[in-house]
């Protein structure tokens, strides 16, 4: 068994890294086996929530990393990395008002926890709609935020010399 849970630390080292798809391996072969540790300790919790987000960033089956994410929530909710891993899940999937929603609740329960605040950040602020009695998505707003993005870009870019 502690073999199992070096094994675990050790993949969460590499999906910590960046090194996500040698991380999926490593996760792949703890909880495939019949050794697999019991799916309901806090070492479990912090092994799934890493195990979904390499999940989710590797073979792009989000269903099953969001469930893993969850689980490691409802065993320690007081974890900040599982409401980031969860927030990043979300991200990578497209949905960022359920990214943004998971961030904001971790840092309801961990203020200053840092990866929910660095995740967090990497969401960033919506800027209001161009015409603000029109829905977001409306074309009218749709083309205008459109064309304010691309003015704000330009101003950011270096300017050349001649």
């Amino acid at each position: 068994m502690a073999n199992i849970l070096k094994r675990i630390d050790a993949a969460v080292l590499l999906t910590e890294k960046g090194e996500h798809l040698r991380a999926l391996t490593e996760f792949l072969e703890i909880y495939g086996t019949d050794e697999a540790p019991p799916l309901n300790t806090a070492k479990a919790a912090n092994g799934l929530s890493f195990f979904g987000l390499s999940l989710a960033l590797v073979q792009k089956k989000y269903k099953t990393a969001i469930d893993l994410c969850k689980r490691a929530l409802d065993l320690e909710f007081y974890n900040g990395d599982h409401y980031a891993n969860l927030t990043r899940v979300y991200m990578a999937m497209g949905n960022r008002k359920k990214a943004i929603e998971t961030a904001e609740a971790g840092l309801k329960v961990l203020p200053d926890h840092d990866a929910l605040i660095k995740v967090r950040r990497e969401l960033g602020v919506r800027s209001r709609p161009s015409v603000p009695f029109l829905d977001r998505a409306h074309p009218i707003n749709v083309s205008l935020g459109q064309a304010r993005h691309a003015k704000k870009v330009t101003e950011m870019a270096p300017k050349k010399k001649r």
